[in-house]
Order: structure tokens, then C-alpha cells, then sequence
């Protein structure tokens, strides 16, 4: 008898020590938020406008008509060519960089890099050509403020940039008639004699040249398009008050454009 309850003993302690003691782990679940963008507060709006600078020699303009976030919408004038452009915009603190592209169906053609800082109404701008046979530009622009409300002018010195387009609108002269636009271009509408096989009933067709013109204190110099009116495609003047209180503007020698009023 002792030896079977000593049996059932070793049993019963054999098999509370296999009896091992289930631990309970608590999973902790974290909760992940979701990420909320840094919302952006910068004004795109405001580097909408005309900035004017340096280019190769002549001056350049480059309008912005629409720029967001993402995307920037406008067009260059230089030399009386005019290029529309359109690309990407990024941005990394204050610093606003616009990529701005041209069609590319020109030889001339290529992509505008131009950078603002802060509230900048200078910014830096570079151009690279799409076919690398012309030499990159680097130049620095400046926001104009056209005044096109304003009409007195009692001196020379009244007429800048912003407000040139406004007093000189439309002039004539020998050649033909000029309109000049805030945005810088300039065009002549003129009258080339076509021949005919009668002399007496030559034709005549109305051509447009365009140019860009720019100004220096009371100088005027305007770059135009290849012709063969303008020596060099350059027509250089200089703004003249008139005793009747009107302006002109005159060249070399007798060459003078004169107000046309309608």
C-alpha cells in the first residue's frame, strides 16, 4: 500500500509542475493620426504682372498673367517676338521658382528658369535654348507698374516705363503709322508698292513690322524684327516737347514721329 501511495503522489506533483501558467500579453495598439499638409499661405497672385530686364544686349518682357501652386501661364516679348510660356511652379520656403517653357516650333526657342525671394519684385531669371547653338542668358528682372490712368505729363521727365504707352499711343510718319503697347511691343503698319506689268496701276499692300521698344531717360531705341526699312533693325529717337504742348519723337536728321489724334 505505501508504495502505490507513494506512486500516486509523485504523480499528482509531476503533473502540477507540467502545468505551466498561461501569461496573457496585452497588445498595445497605437493610433497613427493622419499627416495634415502644411497648408500654403503664399500670395501666388501677387508675382502676376510685366517684368522687364536685359536680354542678349536689348530688353526683354515677360508678362504673367496666371500663376498657382502648380502652374504658371504667360509670354515673353523681345525684339518684337512675341513667345508664349507656360510650365511649373515649386516652392521651398520663400523661394518661388517658376520653370516656364516656349512652344518650340522656333529656332529661338527655349526655357525660362526665373526665381523670386520673399516678396520680391526683382527676381533672377535665366534662359537656355532648346537646340544649344545659342548662348544661355542669365539677367535680372523688374516689376513695371503700368499707370494707364494717367494722361497730364508736364514735363519729359514724367514719361517713364510704366506710363511711355499711354502718352505715346499712335504717331506717324513718313513711312507709315507706329502703335505702342504698355507690353512693350511696337508695331508699324506701312504700305510697300507691289509692281505690276502697268506702272500706272501699281498695287499697294499693307505690311506689319513689329519691334520692342524700350527707354532711357528721354531716349527711345526700338529693336525690330529683320527688315529692310531700319538700318541694323534699330530705330533710335528721343522724346520732344512741342511748343502746342504735345510731344514728338525724333531721329536723325528730318525723321520725326508725330501724335496722331483721331
Amino acid at each position: 500500500m505505501r508504495t502505490i501511495f507513494s506512486i500516486c503522489i509523485l504523480s499528482i506533483v509531476l503533473f502540477s509542475c507540467s502545468e505551466i501558467p498561461k501569461v496573457k500579453e496585452e497588445v498595445v495598439v497605437n493610433k497613427l493620426e493622419p499627416a495634415i499638409p502644411e497648408e500654403d499661405l503664399y500670395d501666388y497672385d501677387t508675382l502676376q504682372g510685366m517684368y522687364l530686364g536685359g536680354f542678349s544686349g536689348s530688353d526683354i518682357r515677360i508678362i504673367l498673367n496666371y500663376i498657382s501652386k502648380t502652374n504658371a501661364i504667360g509670354y515673353n516679348i523681345h525684339k518684337g517676338l512675341q513667345r508664349n510660356i507656360t510650365g511649373k511652379v515649386s516652392r521651398s520656403g520663400d523661394t518661388v521658382q517658376l520653370v516656364m517653357a516656349e512652344p518650340g516650333d522656333n529656332e529661338y526657342d527655349g526655357v525660362f528658369t526665373i526665381n523670386f525671394i520673399g516678396k520680391d519684385d526683382s527676381p533672377y531669371g535665366s534662359w537656355e535654348s532648346n537646340n544649344g547653338k545659342i548662348s544661355s542668358q542669365e539677367f535680372k528682372l523688374k516689376k513695371i507698374i503700368t499707370d494707364l490712368d494717367r494722361t497730364d505729363h508736364d514735363e519729359l521727365e514724367d514719361i517713364t516705363v510704366s506710363n511711355f504707352a499711354t502718352v505715346f499711343y499712335y504717331l506717324s510718319d513718313s513711312i507709315g503709322e507706329y502703335s505702342f503697347k504698355e507690353d512693350g511691343l511696337v508695331t508699324l503698319n506701312y504700305y510697300k508698292n507691289l509692281e505690276n506689268d502697268v506702272k500706272d496701276n501699281a498695287l499697294e499692300q499693307m505690311n506689319e513690322l513689329k519691334g520692342s521698344w524700350s527707354l532711357k531717360g528721354t531716349h527711345v531705341t526700338i529693336n525690330w524684327e529683320p527688315n529692310d526699312i531700319f538700318p541694323n533693325n534699330i530705330l533710335e529717337l528721343d522724346m520732344v516737347d512741342k511748343e502746342n504742348g504735345d510731344y514728338s519723337l525724333k531721329g536723325k536728321g528730318k525723321h520725326e514721329l508725330w501724335m496722331m489724334w483721331y
